[in-house]
């Protein structure tokens, strides 16, 4: 088909049709016939969910007549035609991505061409060097600028980005626009959405129970998240701090004002405008660094953390809870063993080094006062009280028939469970929400290490398991830092930092999705996602 769009058209009028891309909510083909446009088909499942009103208004504002119409469809991939099959709607026609935002990667199975997606932006320099682009903290400021017009231009058609992340976002590097935005049938006009508001993880708003999704709020928070992420070039950081120094003082104060938990103080993006303008005046453009020549004898032996590719973190999706025994996730499988655990932690320490004994006979460290003193005890785990003494000064603990003298290591073969002796809510957090604080709880209470050579384990909870070892190995970890939670079925999920100086100066870190499970007692780990380096908060 070609010439003007209708409004609404035919599923057999689009011609001979190739797909080009597959999401979770359908299929994007591009049509033979005609190059300008590409249609989305949505799944069989979503079919009867789609609110077809809002969507025949989502085309009707494309083709309404000025001068914001022709730039919205000149920075978004926006709907422009409802498509039909036998009276049904199927999908939509939206615009083809220009070829301006498609850029020429580096990527480990060689080089390709690829959608310009912000998410490659937000990495290292290093990194961005090894995949063969050139960003300058100049390109950057000009990208937040023209995100915030564009922003800006949404708001006032009665559009909200709702779902504002990395993957949504394109970015070209040679003339504005300089952003563009796909998956625009996500978005929310005038309150009414096509299909039901979701939110990408590590990119949604502090507290998503609370607060509406797909607001001139939400929309001015992940702006913030946007800037910061940019300039630190981290995909998970919250703090604005980290932006700092290659976002000025002003930008830094803006982006902290912007990931306040209260929606009602966050700047709108056109609040940027003046602060992003000087700024970009006095940045002027770098040249592209030159790429050192390979060495030509044999690589020298490294740590594997400086082998590894600063490819930006990815997580996979955690295993959905199954039955839980004794009413716990997969680390309280067996309450007695967590019990003894704990209990070894506790007589241990929490500064033991990996491969450390336990000594015969524990010690206790001493208080101020020359009494014992004891490291926080996780919650939720029945029968473990702080000790009393007995007599000949042996010490127990009530409900638990073990003495504190006998040899651990020929109870459990365990070498040690991390306890976490600080845990700290991120930056853009609610921490006085019902949520932040279960989710701390939880947090505190997760054993790190628990025998992970039990034969009688399934695949699943192996997994979790050796899971679990990665950050034990890497621990311990007296601090974690919360630095996301979300809602999902089935329970909350926390993205947890392990940071195992506790200071925050180490680049050491590891990073895990903990998801939640609850019983009477509360929230607990019910499984974990596979724990990966990360920057410390």
């Amino acid at each position: 088909m070609t010439g003007p769009l209708p409004p609404e058209v035919s599923l057999s009028a689009l011609g001979p049709r190739t797909r080009i891309g597959t999401g979770g909510q359908g299929t994007v083909y591009a049509l033979t016939e005609d190059p300008r446009w590409v249609y989305k088909e949505y799944a069989t499942r979503f079919v009867d969910d789609v609110d077809v009103t809002t969507l025949n208004r989502f085309v009707r504002l494309a083709a309404g007549a000025g001068p914001d119409a022709e730039t919205l469809l000149g920075l978004a991939a926006w709907p422009t035609a409802v498509v039909r099959k036998e009276g049904v709607v199927r999908g939509f026609l939206m615009p083809r991505v220009p070829d301006r935002f498609r850029v020429r990667i580096q990527l480990p199975r060689g080089p390709d061409t690829v959608l310009a997606q912000v998410q490659y932006l937000l990495n290292s320099d290093a990194y961005l060097l090894d995949r063969g682009l050139h960003v300058d903290d100049r390109m950057r400021l000009e990208l937040l600028r023209d995100t915030g017009e564009a922003l800006t231009l949404l708001h006032r058609l009665g559009v909200c980005v709702g779902d504002l992340s990395p993957n949504n976002l394109l970015f070209s590097l040679d003339s504005r626009p300089r952003c563009y935005f796909i998956d625009c049938d996500a978005m929310r006009l005038d309150g009414d959405s096509v299909l039901a508001q979701a939110e990408t993880p590590e990119w949604h708003v502090p507290d998503a129970d609370a607060e509406e999704l797909a607001t001139p709020a939400t929309d001015a928070y992940k702006f913030g998240l946007l800037a910061v992420r940019l300039f630190a070039g981290d995909q998970q950081t919250r703090d604005p701090q980290a932006a700092r120094p290659r976002l000025d003082r002003q930008l830094v104060t803006l982006a902290g004002r912007s990931l306040d938990p209260a929606p009602h103080l966050r700047p709108a993006p056109q609040q940027w405008s003046d602060a992003l303008e000087r700024s970009i005046r006095r940045t002027p453009p770098t040249p592209p660094p030159r790429r050192a020549a390979p060495p030509t004898g044999p690589e020298p032996t490294r740590p594997a953390a400086a082998r590894a590719d600063p490819v930006r973190p990815v997580v996979p999706a955690p295993a959905v809870a199954g039955s839980r025994p004794t009413g716990r996730g997969w680390g309280l499988a067996v309450a007695a063993l967590a019990a003894v655990a704990v209990l070894a932690g506790l007589l241990s320490g929490n500064d033991d080094s990996p491969g450390r004994p336990y000594p015969t006979r524990p010690v206790l460290p001493t208080g101020l006062l020359g009494q014992p003193s004891y490291p926080p005890l996780p919650t939720g785990i029945p029968g473990l009280t702080r000790p009393t003494g007995g007599a000949a000064g042996a010490t127990r603990y009530p409900d638990l028939p073990l003495r504190t003298t006998l040899d651990l290591r020929e109870l459990i073969p365990l070498t040690r469970v991390c306890l976490f002796t600080d845990v700290r809510v991120g930056t853009g957090l609610d921490r006085t929400s019902t949520r932040t604080k279960s989710s701390v709880t939880a947090v505190r209470g997760f054993l790190c290490e628990i025998n992970t050579d039990e034969p009688d384990l399934d695949d699943r909870s192996r997994t979790q398991l050796a899971r679990a070892a990665t950050l034990t190995k890497n621990g311990p970890f007296p601090v974690a830092t919360i630095i996301g939670i979300r809602t999902a079925t089935g329970g909350p999920q926390v993205n947890v930092v392990f940071d195992p100086d506790g200071d925050g100066s180490s680049s050491g870190c590891w990073r895990s999705r903990l998801s939640l499970v609850t019983d009477d007692d509360g929230y607990h780990v019910g499984s974990l996602s596979a724990p990966t380096r990360s920057y410390c908060p």
